[in-house]
């Protein structure tokens, strides 16, 4: 049975996995039809344009929650021997 780190580590992979295929699905259908993507956000952005950056931003924040988690997840740091002081005790 995996201990506890461990399964969370799998469900937060599950989530980011999710998370980012959801607008990666939505954009293949829109790459389907040229029509829906031509559409006219504002100005010069079209859905398509839009929906590329939207995918863009889902990317970079479920990467950073997903290291924020990582990082949290009680795992003790490494002890490097320049992280050690130098010198006697005072």
């Amino acid at each position: 049975m995996p201990s506890a780190p461990s399964r969370l580590c799998s469900r937060d992979t599950r989530v980011l996995v999710t998370i980012n295929a959801l607008p990666l699905a939505v954009g293949v259908l829109l790459s389907c039809s040229t029509t829906l993507g031509e559409i006219s956000l504002y100005g010069r952005l079209t859905l398509a344009t839009g929906w590329a950056l939207t995918q863009l931003v889902v990317l970079v924040g479920g990467a950073w929650w997903y290291e924020a988690r990582a990082a949290s997840s009680g795992e003790p740091e490494p002890t490097t021997t320049a992280s050690q002081p130098t010198g006697g005790t005072w």
